[in-house]
């Protein structure tokens, strides 16, 4: 057993490069991003203990200072991109990010009711005057699954 422990002492390398790779699989278990970028920073300071010969607590070191910054880059990168989570109000309310929109009308709103192009589906959309086919539209609220809308007059 003590030869076991001995390896592991004298090949810091592995040890580092055996986490990062256990990180990168516990990331596909959906840690968010943060297993990723901790395995990727494992896996470098793995490779630079193979190179330099580092006290193991220099190694700890340097891969927590790595880790926080890929993660901090990483979040950058999240916020530039509009792609922060925590930066929506609404949970689990995507219908909510419609507003804003501007589409077409595919069925004839009459009588309040009728249909809008969103990507490649319809939604059910209401309006307090009736649209032709073609109109322009802008989202102005989302009730359930019915897209409030009002026209755009260009």
């Amino acid at each position: 057993m003590t030869d076991f422990f001995m390896v592991i002492y004298n090949s810091p390398h592995w040890v580092f490069i055996a986490l990062g790779g256990l990180l990168l699989i516990a990331e596909l278990l959906g840690t968010g991003g943060y297993g990723l970028w901790s395995g990727i920073a494992a896996i470098i300071v793995g490779l630079i203990a193979w190179v330099l010969p580092l006290c193991w607590p220099t190694l700890w070191i340097l891969f927590s200072i790595l880790t926080l910054i890929s993660a901090y880059i990483w979040w950058l990168w999240l916020r530039k991109n509009g792609k922060d989570k925590s930066s929506k109000g609404e949970i689990n309310q995507p219908q909510q990010d419609l507003i804003g929109i501007k589409t077409v009308v595919t069925d004839a709103i009459v009588n309040g009711s009728g249909r809008v192009k969103i990507k490649d589906g319809t939604w059910s959309a209401r309006c307090d005057q009736d649209l032709h086919v073609g109109q322009r539209v802008e989202v102005i609220s989302v009730d359930g699954l019915i897209l409030n809308v009002l026209p755009i007059n260009h």
